[in-house]
């Protein structure tokens, strides 16, 4: 049923992102789109940046296992967790899920499920915390629009869930309950909360990495936004980044927020100072990056696969 839903929510998604081009015009978007491609490998390079955030947030999560798990290793299971969870449904937990498969042999999987989970909890807390000067940025262009509510609800919600899912991961109570009562997981949920328990309450380490990865996401929308032709300064580069993160979390069931993030932008676009096809333009453009970095997620994938699979890999 779960699958079936997924599906839905990802046909529905393409279908409100179908509607949207052919409102604005296929041809008036390809013609703003032509002369940005050029910007491409810039902001796909950039990318590299926001997966080494997300590799030090996790390196900094495993606590005292880390050392257990080479560097590179890690930053290779950041990025193909990143670049396949950016069109998934609830792609944070897709991330961790792809990362935890690739980190659990070397640090076993207490380990791997807790940091999965303080990732979880420092991803909220990050975006939350980042909401704040987004909703500043749309308050200085805009005053006291539903944006501005938005974003600092949205701050508020974030931060209060993140703190939320630690205190709940930390409880060696919940955790001892959840081993006796299924036998079959055995001591590793009880194991999980030890090791939650031994870090931080507030997890400010990843979360404070993380704020890496959304200084860098700001930077790709400042210079999507420029390459199809908006002007744009710091102000409504935080602005697009807080209708980001706004939409991002209400569409957070449709893989890759498809039509959920486009439609925002351009219901932001007097907001941004701009018009409905260039933000329209700088959404697909960015749907362009996406669909690259799933690529390059993809081909390290199969590589790993057949490293794998070759005679003599087994015993490594």
């Amino acid at each position: 049923m779960g699958r079936w839903i997924r599906i839905g929510f990802g046909v529905a998604g393409l279908v409100a992102l179908g509607i949207l081009v052919a409102n604005v015009g296929p041809r008036v978007i390809v013609d703003t789109l032509e002369p940005a491609m050029v910007w491409v490998p810039i902001i796909v390079a950039l990318e590299l940046g926001r997966i080494a955030s997300e590799t030090l947030a996790t390196w900094i999560a495993l606590g005292e296992e880390r050392r257990k798990i080479p560097i590179p290793t890690l930053f290779r299971a950041t990025l193909v967790g990143l670049s396949i969870a950016a069109l998934a449904p609830a792609p944070r937990v897709v991330n961790e899920t792809i990362k935890g498969t690739v980190v659990a042999p070397f640090v076993g999987v207490a380990a791997a499920t807790s940091a999965g989970i303080t990732m979880q909890a420092a991803t909220l807390s990050c975006v939350g915390l980042f909401s704040i000067p987004c909703g500043i940025a749309i308050h200085a262009l805009g005053g006291a629009s539903i944006w501005f509510w938005a974003a600092m609800i949205h701050a508020v919600s974030m931060i209060a869930s993140g703190v939320a899912i630690r205190a709940v991961a930390r409880a060696r109570g919940i955790g001892k309950w959840l081993a006796k009562k299924f036998p079959k997981l055995g001591s590793t949920p009880a194991d999980v909360a030890e090791h939650n328990a031994r870090s931080s309450m507030w997890g400010l380490g990843p979360t404070l990495a993380l704020m890496g990865n959304r200084t860098t996401q700001v930077l790709q929308l400042a210079l999507a936004a420029r390459a199809v032709g908006i002007d744009t300064n710091l102000a409504r580069a935080l602005a697009a980044q807080g209708v980001n993160l706004v939409s991002s979390a209400v569409g957070v069931m449709v893989p890759g927020g498809l039509g959920a993030t486009d439609t925002a932008y351009t219901l932001a676009a007097d907001l941004l100072g701009t018009t409905v096809v260039k933000m329209t333009a700088m959404a697909l453009l960015m749907r362009t990056i996406q669909l690259i970095w799933l690529f390059i997620g993809s081909v390290f994938v199969m590589i790993e696969r057949r490293r794998r699979a070759a005679p003599g890999t087994e015993k490594k």
